[in-house]
């Protein structure tokens, strides 16, 4: 039997990658807060360890990992590129379902428009330093001093720093701190699910990693969609069935007894519109709508 060991990120994101593992069905079960490493329950994967999201691409490079959950600015960081496969990405963040953005920033005051304005030898903060120093190298500033931040980065100007390199998905945060952005380092980037390329070479291994990704895809879809049912009279049917949508379109069941002459459908609606579409059901004439805001998984 095939054993996997999977590694996931702590900190910021340790919670959105935990409730997938919930709706996928493999709750991770910690051995202890201090080890920070556990099981899900199914006897095709050893273990699920933590590790912070800046490590993670180098453990699963040199092979101490079969597939991971990683975002794409540490991959690029530590120009590790190509060197894993790729099952899919999770555009899920901080702050949102959304990919995120590594941008150069100033202070909001600054003259300087493009990186090629900062001023000589100047100082740039960032936790990003390997991939700082090569898009500084490429842009032929190799003078400019990159500095480690470890954390708040956007308070790194302040202190003295002439520039920050660091993520953002919606930019709040650096307005907030009278920062401008003046350049994207990498746009965008999600999170992903990456296999070791020894791992998924081994047949055995590739099944259950493959079986691994689609689970947690599926986990992820469904968390966009809301399940919904109503019940519609004949007449209606077809523009029920239009409104409602779905992924192939809404299942359909005749009602029985006083029901007679009325049909079921039930059918995905992407949450955004779940309103709307309620809203559009009711004008014609719909009752009787139901609606599940938490679908466990979805494997399309």
């Amino acid at each position: 039997m095939c054993k996997l060991q999977i590694v996931i990120p702590d900190g910021s994101m340790q919670e959105k990658v935990e409730k997938l593992f919930v709706k996928a069905g493999l709750p991770i079960r910690l051995e202890s807060e201090r080890k920070m490493e556990g099981t899900v329950g199914v006897d095709w994967v050893e273990r699920v360890v933590y590790q912070r999201p800046q490590e993670i691409p180098i453990y699963l490079a040199n092979n101490h990992f079969d597939v991971g959950i990683v975002g794409e600015d540490w991959i690029a960081n530590w120009g590790l590129q190509g060197r894993f496969v790729l099952k899919g990405k999770l555009p899920i963040g901080r702050g949102g379902n959304n990919p995120v953005r590594i941008v150069l920033a100033v202070a909001e005051t600054s003259k300087v428009t493009r990186p090629e304005s900062l001023p000589r030898g100047c100082e740039v903060a960032t936790e990003y330093v390997e991939l700082t120093r090569a898009f500084f190298e490429r842009k032929g500033r190799g003078d400019i001093k990159v500095t480690r931040s470890w954390g708040k980065t956007e308070q790194k100007i302040a202190f003295g720093a002439t520039g920050i390199v660091d993520v953002t998905e919606s930019g709040r945060s650096l307005t907030a701190n009278k920062l401008k952005i003046i350049c994207d380092i990498i746009k965008p980037s999600n999170t992903v699910i990456v296999a070791n390329l020894g791992s998924y070479a081994d047949k055995v291994k590739r099944s259950y990693i493959d079986c691994f990704a689609r689970l947690i895809l599926g986990a992820y879809q469904a968390s966009l969609y809301v399940s919904l049912t109503a019940n519609v009279p004949n007449e209606k049917l077809k523009d029920a069935s239009w409104l409602m949508g779905g992924l192939k379109g809404p299942s359909c069941s005749p009602l029985v007894g006083k029901g007679s002459g009325w049909f079921a459908l039930q059918s995905l609606v992407p949450s955004e519109k779940a309103q709307q579409t309620i809203f559009a059901l009711l004008q014609i004439g719909v009752t009787d709508i139901i609606v599940n805001r938490d679908i466990p998984l979805i494997m399309s």
